[in-house]
């Protein structure tokens, strides 16, 4: 098959859950004898009839100039973006894709799915986060709360004017929100014109059934991890415990909960490592570095995800504290492949991955003094994480997935055919 992805990112531009996924898919899709395209939003121009090549993928971007990248445009091409719907078409003519798998839209555009429908090509999509629901596509308030769906009233309004950084657009709340009734009508009807939506996920497809959408339509594909993660040889853990953060270095993943839980805990005891992008938001970063000051806690940077196996096998418990409801987890089936425990907030997917008391523990979200407990109850009793170990269960690998999802193309493309 002919098969096309398209995604917001892709590595080594920008290195998250999303783009690492996608470009995992393709690479074991070129392995099983497909012909892959990557088309994606990156820095600098790349012409369509002059698409580079990696692994045998070829790539093409749409250019994001980063003076032009603002959250305000990048709302507004929640409607339309004409520059990406000119390359993509430019693609689709010099292509000629069998398969459409859609990763993300955020800054390119969602006509993408009626112009690859027009031409009749089978199309799907992966709900990787609430893009499609949710503006900051993660159904969370700026002050931290989950937000209730209330889509249409002033709650989201005050996120939007947080999000774009224009606070006086409170003045005008009224005339925003026809705004945001039509983002929604637009993605809503975009995304029914999709052939199959892959939820990662039951959380996922439950939360956009309960939105409208039909289960029908919604296939439940749990991630694949890659075989470069490997299970732990160690058996015991070790004194001090070793607890390891691994994601984002952002306010929604609840970083700042993680080091406030840690920071009266004594070096000797326990010690925490974080490791992550702190480019990406230098000021929180900044934050974070003055509370974990004197502390058990230690920033390692950020690894390459090749890097992600050893720093596993080097940790007693991985601890996912996030403040949004998280639509799945890959680093927490990479730390079950490790044979590692796993502490989260009791929200989204990570309440369906991780099973209280068995292979993890979960706390209440956002609770630094639930999470404290919890650390201290480890610390007293260590050997609860060698049980926590031997509950583990195997974790579907990245070659299982690939399987279920090219399956999934090869039903539409049969349908696809026979109606035409």
């Amino acid at each position: 098959m002919r098969i096309l992805q398209v995604v917001h990112r892709f590595p080594p531009e920008k290195v998250g859950g999303t783009e690492i996924y996608t470009q995992g898919l393709a690479r074991q899709l070129r392995k099983r004898g497909h012909e892959v395209i990557v088309l994606y939003r990156g820095s600098g121009a790349c012409s369509p009839m002059a698409a580079p090549q990696v692994e045998e993928i070829k790539l093409y971007k749409v250019e994001a100039q980063a003076d032009r990248d603002t959250p305000l445009l990048l709302f507004l091409s929640s409607f339309r973006n004409l520059p990406a719907e000119r390359t993509f078409a430019q693609v689709l003519d010099r292509e000629r894709p069998e398969v459409i798998h859609f990763q993300h839209l955020m800054g390119l555009s969602p006509r993408f799915i009626s112009m690859a429908e027009s031409r009749r090509i089978a199309t799907v999509l992966t709900l990787h986060d609430y893009w499609f629901l949710c503006p900051n596509a993660q159904l969370i308030l700026p002050d931290g709360r989950r937000c209730s769906h209330d889509l249409w009233g002033f709650q989201c309004v005050h996120c939007f004017a947080n999000r774009v950084q224009i606070p006086p657009i409170m003045l005008v709340a009224p005339l925003i929100v026809p705004l945001l009734a039509c983002r929604a009508h637009v993605l809503r009807r975009r995304l029914r014109e999709v052939d199959a939506i892959i939820a990662p996920t039951s959380w996922t497809r439950d939360i956009f059934n309960a939105r409208g959408y039909s289960v029908d339509k919604i296939k439940v594909i749990g991630h694949g991890i890659s075989e470069l993660v490997h299970r732990s040889a160690r058996c015991k853990v070790r004194l001090p415990l070793r607890f390891a953060y691994l994601g984002g270095i952002a306010w929604q993943k609840g970083v700042h909960v993680l080091i406030r839980a840690f920071q009266d805990i004594e070096p000797g005891q326990a010690v925490l490592t974080i490791y992550g992008d702190q480019r990406a938001f230098p000021e929180y970063t900044k934050e974070l570095q003055c509370m974990a000051e004197g502390s058990a806690v230690s920033f390692g940077g950020q690894i390459e995800h090749a890097q992600v196996g050893a720093v596993l096998t080097d940790a007693d418990a991985l601890v996912v504290p996030s403040l949004w409801p998280e639509t799945s987890c890959l680093v927490v089936q990479e730390a079950f492949a490790a044979q590692v425990p796993v502490i989260a907030s009791d929200i989204g997917a990570l309440r369906e991955k991780v099973r209280h008391g068995v292979d993890g523990l979960l706390f209440t979200v956002g609770d630094t003094t639930a999470l404290r407990a919890l650390l201290r109850e480890l610390i007293s009793h260590p050997f609860t994480l060698e049980e926590l170990r031997c509950n583990i269960r195997p974790q579907k690998t990245m070659s299982e997935h690939v399987a279920e999802v090219e399956a999934l193309y090869a039903q539409l493309l049969r349908e696809k055919r026979f109606s035409g």
